[in-house]
């Protein structure tokens, strides 16, 4: 006898490509190929996949005020952001967000020109990020003799 058991469907996103994000928590990513925009500050990317229950939310808050646009967002796939942290005072900084379709195509896009510091929180995803690159970056790497 067999039984078959209906769950109901749960879309996991692909992962990106792993020789460019490195996985940080539960399907977010930042990337490997961090910017130093000065010795204390560093630009890095991260990377977020989208549950189902993520991207109704969001088509749900499109629909608030573009409903063409909110039919674009059934196929949102994931989101980037760019990241400015000060490592030595512990300070993060959102530039820029990306939202992607399941091809690759930008859905919206918004860049911050006034965009303040704020102190990265203790057990926040910034935090995370900032142990991250900010932290394991500056373990010193073995030199060969």
């Amino acid at each position: 006898m067999i039984i078959i058991v209906s769950l109901p469907p749960i879309c996991f996103a692909e992962q990106p490509n792993p020789k460019i994000w490195e996985p940080l928590k539960f399907n977010s990513y930042y990337n490997k190929k961090i910017i130093t925009k000065s010795p204390d500050v560093l630009l890095v990317w991260t990377y977020k996949t989208m549950t189902d229950d993520t991207r109704g939310k969001r088509v749900e808050e499109v629909k608030k005020y573009d409903l063409e646009k909110s039919i674009k967002y059934q196929n949102y796939h994931h989101e980037t952001v760019l990241w400015n942290i000060d490592c030595k005072n512990k300070l993060i900084l959102m530039e820029e967000f990306i939202d992607f379709d399941k091809n690759g195509k930008v859905l919206d896009r918004y860049r911050y020109n006034n965009s303040e510091w704020k102190s990265i929180l203790p057990n926040s995803g910034g935090e995370k990020l900032y142990q991250h690159v900010c932290i394991t970056q500056k373990k010193p790497s073995k030199k060969k003799k």
